[in-house]
């Protein structure tokens, strides 16, 4: 568009319009543009824009350059000079309409807007407001990163440095269950393999017993007064009760300290095939006080469906400690759900009643298929409120009152099936109970 045809199109029309080169050069104004300016025509044309305003020529051109690379209208703010009086605020809005070449530079299109001064400076507090507003919020977003990164590495090593201590408290258990087993079970050895020589030389006198009644029938008053304030039949027939039930007591002693073996294993890290029912067996066998009656709860039921398994590849250590964790958990829930059914204000609140919700915990096992087994360990304890569910594998979680629960133990037994390749879930309603689910792989 040339100056010509610029004036013939800006003529019609009411607001103030230039064409400016991107130096800042006045090629053509309409008359609206005149008057504002209080010029002529041939007065402005052809002088710099920048004569006729009181802003930097650096602020001008800048903005001039700025609309010239662009075909959409720049907003820009100007003040015109007056012989008398303040300048003449103006809003301004550019576009380019002829691109730069080499023989020219680029013309752009001004429109200009009357403004009172008032406006503009509002209107230019506003904005260096919503800048500095602007400015704030990026570095208190900055800030809030950093921090968030902060705490996070903060949460990690924290994490990691309760799981150390966990990890050796287990260790040291592990390590002190051995050596009580060890030295429980060379006493325990002694007397139960003694036992099968008592049992053979109580025999062999009882024999020779019945053959001194036999040859001597009729013994001497002191004998008879003896066997009387003996009591010999009945010793005959009592000592081998004793001698079963030594034996019984013997033989679970021995369970017991194979237990104490098979838990002793939390310091092994190392992978091998192991039995997942000797681990599950041994974790009750710790437990076994918190299952009985106390004055806690009336005594938890322990309901086995073992299933068939393959010898599963896994640490067994690690297992164990999952298997401690989770039935510790379903105690704990037991627990809570008894007191609360014993309150005064529950209607079951009897021994009567108390018969039809008996504390129990189901352990079942099967195989799923050819590559995985599952375990499920289920309470009909309270249950898990459904608002919390997504929180309970977090780290530092729980709902148990200060100094009872870290918060630690559901997160390390997710971290550990995680590490095996298996998956933990949980099913939990308030008026059924809660069931852990563990799938493991057998082999990988």
């Amino acid at each position: 568009m040339t100056p010509d045809q610029f004036l013939t199109f800006a003529q019609t029309l009411p607001e103030p319009l230039l064409l400016v080169t991107s130096g800042g050069e006045i090629l053509a104004v309409n008359q609206p543009a005149a008057r504002l300016f209080s010029k002529t025509s041939k007065a402005l044309i052809g002088q710099r824009l920048t004569e006729f305003v009181s802003d930097s020529s650096e602020k001008i051109i800048d903005y001039l350059r700025v609309c010239s690379q662009s075909r959409q209208m720049i907003l820009g703010a100007l003040t015109i000079h007056q012989a008398q009086g303040e300048g003449i605020a103006c809003r301004s809005e550019g576009a380019v309409i002829q691109p730069r070449s080499p023989e020219s530079p680029a013309i752009n299109l001004l429109r200009l807007e009357k403004r009172t001064s008032n406006q503009f400076v509002v209107l230019n507090q506003k904005i260096q407001a919503l800048s500095k507003e602007i400015q704030q919020r990026q570095h208190l977003q900055v800030e809030l990163a950093q921090s968030n990164e902060t705490l996070k590495q903060t949460l990690i090593k924290l994490q990691n440095a309760v799981e150390a201590v966990q990890t050796e408290k287990m260790s040291g258990l592990g390590q002190l269950v051995a050596g009580i087993a060890h030295e429980i079970n060379n006493p325990v050895s002694f007397i139960y393999g003694n036992l099968t020589y008592a049992s053979e030389y109580y025999d062999s006198l009882l024999k020779l017993i019945h053959l001194y009644q036999q040859e001597y029938p009729n013994p001497s008053l002191v004998i008879q007064q003896e066997i009387e304030a003996l009591d010999l039949d009945f010793i005959q027939k009592d000592i081998k009760k004793l001698l079963q039930s030594m034996e019984t007591g013997s033989k679970r002693i021995s369970e017991i300290v194979k237990s104490f073996r098979n838990f002793s294993r939390l310091d092994e890290a190392t992978f091998k095939a192991v039995n997942i029912h000797e681990g599950l067996e041994a974790a009750l066998m710790i437990l076994q006080s918190r299952l009985n009656p106390s004055g806690r709860h009336s005594g938890i039921e322990v309901i086995k469906d073992y299933g068939e398994l393959p010898w599963v590849s896994c640490s067994p250590g690690q297992l164990n400690q999952v298997f401690m964790n989770l039935l510790n958990n379903a105690i704990d829930a037991l627990e809570e759900a008894e007191q609360v059914r014993w309150s005064p204000t529950d209607r079951r609140s009897s021994p009567e009643s108390m018969q039809n919700y008996p504390s129990r915990i189901w352990i079942c096992t099967e195989k799923l298929n050819d590559r995985y087994i599952g375990i499920r360990i289920k309470d009909n304890g309270s249950g898990i409120p459904t608002q919390i569910h997504h929180q309970i594998f977090n780290p530092f979680f729980t709902t148990k009152p200060v100094g009872k629960g870290t918060g630690l133990g559901l997160s390390i037994c997710y971290q550990i099936i995680e590490s095996h390749h298996g998956r933990i879930n949980m099913i939990s309603e308030q008026a059924w109970g809660t069931e852990f689910s563990i799938e493991l792989p057998i082999v990988y």
